[in-house]
């Protein structure tokens, strides 16, 4: 349509000119002028026309002046315009970098943004992201410091700043730097999760459940994951008041942590042999056994034996077969059983506990290793020993402790994992889950790695 327009307008134009034109034709006329002694005619349509010529001229003219008064700025505005879109690219092309892992281009980036900006926010953030992609900590240092001096970037420098720290072992450093953080913003939950989790990792456990305690009067964090934190952090005040020699705080708060979350196996463990240590043993008795109706452990049926001190070997057998028998149908159970009646010579037992669970399709390393036994103990069959030796080489491997940040699989249970030293991370489980397939993932971007899961996502 705009088209159409344009078009008409121009004929249009054309016709009123081509008008004029044969208008002044059909009259034509002399002008003479006389200036300086001289004398100059022509007719009026000669004259028209230099007039119009002189016009577009002087229009001309005009023009250049203006672009010349206005060609350095605009210039410069075209400098800067390009440089903006370069430092646009570089941003990008580096964030992108540092999410696929690409060291080497982040860095060319992050210099390409730098420079493009002259120290921005976003390439500061980029540079540090890209350091610490590369390893090289004192670059992404120096760029979370430089943040520290922009307001709107702050806040970001901080989580940064900890993050490093913490990754050096120096958690104290990080406590000061998240307190500064929660002075800038009192109510952000990471915040409060970072200040909680590093409160835990220094062994200030009342510090940390008082953090935990206003997470949960400011809705931080759900009911029943704030129970869970609060029973693991009164076992890390257990584990202390142990330290100390103050075992009557240590039952009490066992007792307490127990009640906070009675499915967490190593807070039973501890409260049992406490209860035993005051002699009150045949509590400790139900408490273990109420815990195996419910999750049949091997730290259980450890802390069932160890209670009763200087049993001989046939007697500590007899005590598991109890403990065995109150879940019997369980592949702990059924295992439990089996290693007894091995003990105790009874090799029919043994033979059909175990056999269960091959047919079940439950067998583990451990069922094949004590059918190898049984062999060799049972008929002296070195040759059948040994078939059932080779399926535990390949066979299913017992579950075991599992840190779910890191992958990390120690020995035995405590409130943060040994590795990342991630609070309450450690899960009782079977291996063989991706984490154990591929390797631990990187880093997220920022650098940062979990200290507690206290603050939900987006709360």
């Amino acid at each position: 349509m705009r088209a159409v327009l344009k078009i008409t307008a121009g004929v249009v134009l054309v016709l009123v000119l081509a008008l004029v034109a044969a208008w002044l034709a059909d009259r034509p006329g002399t002008i003479a002028v006389d200036w300086l002694g001289y004398r100059i005619e022509t007719s009026v349509g000669v004259l028209i026309a230099i007039v119009l010529l002189l016009g577009a001229v002087l229009a001309a003219l005009a023009r250049l002046v203006l672009i010349a008064s206005r060609g350095p700025r605009v210039l410069a505005a075209r400098r800067r315009l390009k440089r903006r879109q370069a430092a646009d690219r570089a941003l990008v092309r580096g964030l992108v970098a540092v999410a696929a892992g690409d060291a080497r281009d982040a860095k060319k980036q992050a210099i390409a943004a730098e420079g493009a900006t002259d120290g921005s926010p976003l390439s500061l953030l980029l540079a540090a992201q890209a350091a610490q992609l590369n390893g090289d900590m004192a670059a992404a240092e120096r760029a979370y410091n430089l943040m520290l001096e922009n307001e709107e970037t702050k806040f970001l420098g901080l989580r940064g700043l900890i993050v490093l720290a913490r990754r050096k072992g120096d958690n104290d450093t990080a406590l000061a730097r998240a307190r500064e953080a929660q002075a800038l913003r009192p109510g952000a939950p990471w915040v409060a999760s970072e200040i909680f989790g590093l409160q835990a990792a220094l062994g200030e456990w009342r510090a940390a459940e008082e953090t935990l305690n206003g997470a949960l009067r400011h809705k931080l964090i759900e009911g029943a994951r704030g129970k869970r934190h609060r029973a693991v952090v009164q076992l890390g005040q257990v584990d202390a008041a142990l330290a100390r020699g103050d075992e009557a705080e240590a039952l009490s708060l066992a007792e307490s942590a127990h009640a906070l979350a009675p499915d967490l196996v190593p807070g039973t463990v501890r409260l049992a042999r406490l209860l035993a240590g005051v002699g009150k043993r045949k509590k400790a008795d139900r408490l273990l056994e109420n815990a195996w109706v419910q999750q049949p452990h091997p730290d259980l049926a450890e802390t069932y034996a160890a209670i009763v001190p200087d049993l001989s070997e046939e007697d500590r057998a007899r005590r598991l077969e109890t403990l065995a028998a109150i879940n019997p149908s369980t592949r702990e159970s059924r295992l439990l059983a089996a290693e007894q009646a091995l003990t105790l010579r009874r090799w029919a037992e043994a033979r059909e506990a175990l056999m269960v669970l091959v047919t079940n399709h439950e067998a583990t390393r451990r069922t094949y290793d004590l059918l190898a036994e049984l062999e060799r103990r049972e008929k002296g069959d070195q040759r059948r020993a040994a078939e059932w030796q080779e399926k535990a080489m390949t066979g299913e491997a017992e579950a075991r402790w599992f840190c779910h940040v890191c992958g990390h699989s120690p020995k035995a249970w405590s409130p943060h994992c040994p590795s990342c030293h991630s609070f309450d991370s450690l899960e009782w489980r079977m291996p063989g889950a991706i984490g154990e397939i591929l390797p631990p993932p990187a880093a997220p971007a920022d650098g940062t790695l979990p200290a507690a899961e206290v603050a939900r996502i987006g709360g």
